[in-house]
């Protein structure tokens, strides 16, 4: 399935699937693009007895993941998606010795619908495994998290990232960035790709835009704030990869910090919030910035 590191993980994995498992609900957590949902699609194969196989063609298997949004964002996660999953696990295998489902971006599930999947967790059939998936674990409720086995996944090395895509042309930051599903993204989907790469360039140097220039780079962010979002996510980790290189004095730290989090504020309101984008954007290119 590509996924390219986390070994010490996958090899925990396969030591659970091998014998007793500790839990019947799994809770895969670590940033977007990292590869978790590879790895608990591998794991889900493991545990239908089939490690080598991938497991969407499995009577046994269930991968329910929310919509996509016109503007390349995700949909909420609803009750009935959440009923889907009891459902399914509620049956007895027709062809292994367990079910399993993939609740993929599951901290999309809406508050009803994180409530509805309680019962599937407190009351789970004996032979069915739920295994969510998740990068915002705040999004989730205390009460589903307490009731799963949390394996985390932390960016994976650059090193190994170029050793599996080093032959590309995507620029070194992208490598750095410790997440695989980015670098993919970049090679297979070029055109998409250029247009993000150009505002993530601009975001680098809004420090050397005009009034006017900050302007027109937000009328073209609010477009799409979920992918907004994800360029910002980029681009602050890109800030604290560069500072790191760079000593920072005390007088300068504090305000460096400042900035993050006010980028990181808005990250969060534009994923979490109906907020209007635009004016959003224009408060941290303003106002902050």
């Amino acid at each position: 399935m590509n996924i390219i590191g986390h070994e010490r993980r996958r090899e925990q994995l396969r030591k659970i699937a091998r014998g007793e498992l500790p839990h019947h609900a799994f809770l895969f957590s670590g940033p977007e693009g990292v590869g978790k949902s590879l790895v608990a699609r591998e794991f889900a194969a493991m545990l239908l007895g089939s490690p080598d196989e991938d497991p969407s063609g499995k009577q046994d298997f269930l991968l329910i993941a929310p919509e996509s949004k016109k503007d390349g964002g995700k949909k909420s996660m609803s009750v009935e998606a959440v009923r889907e999953v009891g459902m399914f696990l509620s049956r007895f295998p027709a062809e292994s010795v367990r079910r399993v489902v993939v609740l993929d971006d599951a901290d999309r599930m809406t508050e009803a619908a994180q409530n509805a999947l309680l019962k599937t967790l407190e009351e789970p059939n004996s032979t069915s495994v739920l295994i969510l998936v998740a990068a915002r674990m705040g999004k989730l409720l205390d009460t589903v998290v307490s009731r799963t086995f949390r394996v985390s996944f932390s960016p994976v090395s650059e090193s190994l990232i170029r050793d599996r895509f080093g032959s590309s042309s995507v620029e070194p930051f992208f490598f750095s960035l410790g997440r695989p599903g980015i670098v993919s993204m970049a090679i297979n989907d070029a055109d998409s790709f250029g247009r993000r790469r150009e505002l993530l360039r601009s975001l680098f140097r809004i420090s050397s835009l005009s009034f006017s220039e900050r302007l027109d780079l937000s009328e073209k962010l609010s477009v799409s704030p979920s992918e907004t979002a994800d360029l910002f996510e980029w681009w602050v980790t890109g800030l604290r990869n560069t500072r790191r290189k760079d000593a920072l004095s005390f007088r300068t730290a504090a305000p460096f910090y400042g900035i993050l989090e006010e980028i990181e504020k808005t990250i969060r309101e534009l994923r979490d919030t109906n907020a209007n984008a635009r004016l959003l954007i224009d408060r941290l290119f303003l106002v902050s910035l």
